[in-house]
């Protein structure tokens, strides 16, 4: 049996500076234009910049069929429904989601049922990872044909008379995500996209994409980068690395969503990258979404993500959803499946 069947590419270099779709001319904000703040390292006059995201179309890494086989020996965690479950944190927020909202094995509910579940008086931020990308992760990776696909199917989900604002990270493939889902709501005219430097993917991140590659390969880690990610969405750890996740997600729900709701329609689209979507789906679930990688080999799918319900005076929930069938890719289930593995 072959050692692994794909290699990782762990990071990549790609420009910050947003590059302009040829069907939209984005429009550019963040959390602050302090020189001091997060947004510091934009560069003025270089369009080069560590921004990582890893291959989730290529199969992880696996020592040995004995590896293997020790995973699925292992006793998972019993799925814990958090449907009715209400706490309300430091920061006012309020994490309940509705009663109407059926979560699936993994603890996604689907974009289309939340956005049908939303009251007339609140709006929405749904938080998504863009559709199937080609096999790189430059700036200008553009969608596969499949992934234009999904990404308009998900839109078809979402048709109503209601017109909704997209915010992408400037990549080509953020982009040509949010203008597929509009052109799947049938939406006459490709929506104006609101570009956020945010939403590249470094927001928690304390170190460059290559020092987080290098550091897991160090640490052994099997997986590589996405399997410290994993260990540090969960348990925490390694504060040289990353930001503590959760007063981290507290501050991008403040300085980005909040601040910003004013200027977007009820509902808005964010398409981003793994890196960044990953951490968000673990925090608004409570750390209940399987998205374990470092258990089980589960990581966000494409299309998938957190939506942030935000009501009148401004309490926010979170809902992890997902665009496509499932809101995780199970990489041990692809390895089974291409090694013919079948348990009883």
């Amino acid at each position: 049996m072959r050692t692994h069947l794909f290699i990782f590419a762990a990071a990549c270099i790609a420009a910050l500076t947003a590059c302009n779709d040829k069907a939209s001319s984005p429009d550019i904000e963040s959390a602050s234009s302090d020189e001091s703040s997060n947004h510091s390292w934009i560069p003025e006059s270089s369009s080069e910049q560590d921004s990582p995201e890893w291959s989730s179309s290529s199969i992880p890494p696996y020592s040995s069929s004995e590896h293997i086989l020790q995973a699925l020996s292992s006793s998972a965690e019993p799925y814990v429904d958090y449907s009715s479950s209400i706490e309300e944190s430091s920061s006012s927020e309020v994490i309940e989601p509705s009663p109407e909202i059926v979560l699936d094995k993994d603890g996604f509910a689907t974009v289309a049922d939340v956005y049908k579940s939303l009251a007339p008086d609140e709006k929405a931020v749904f938080i998504i990872r863009h559709s199937e990308r080609e096999d790189d992760v430059a700036l200008e990776t553009e969608l596969t044909t499949n992934g234009i696909q999904m990404a308009q199917d998900l839109g078809a989900t979402l048709k109503s008379e209601e017109e909704f604002s997209y915010v992408t990270s400037g990549f080509v493939r953020t982009n040509e995500t949010a203008n597929q889902i509009s052109k799947g709501r049938g939406e006459a005219t490709l929506p104006k996209l609101i570009t956020n430097y945010d939403i590249t993917g470094n927001w928690f991140l304390k170190i460059s994409a290559d020092s987080l590659a290098k550091q897991a390969t160090a640490l052994g880690l099997k997986g590589s980068s996405i399997e410290l990610m994993a260990r540090w969405a969960y348990e925490g750890g390694y504060p040289e690395t990353f930001y503590e996740m959760e007063p981290r997600a507290q501050e991008f729900m403040q300085a980005v969503i909040l601040k910003n709701l004013s200027k977007w329609k009820r509902v808005t689209i964010m398409v981003s990258h793994d890196i960044f979507v990953m951490p968000l789906a673990v925090f608004g679930s409570q750390k209940k979404v399987a998205l374990k990688y470092h258990e089980d080999y589960h990581w966000i799918n494409y299309i998938a993500g957190l939506a942030v319900i935000i009501d009148a005076q401004n309490n926010l929930r979170y809902i992890p959803v997902k665009g496509a069938e499932s809101g995780v890719i199970d990489y041990l289930a692809i390895y089974m499946a291409e090694h013919k593995i079948y348990t009883k």
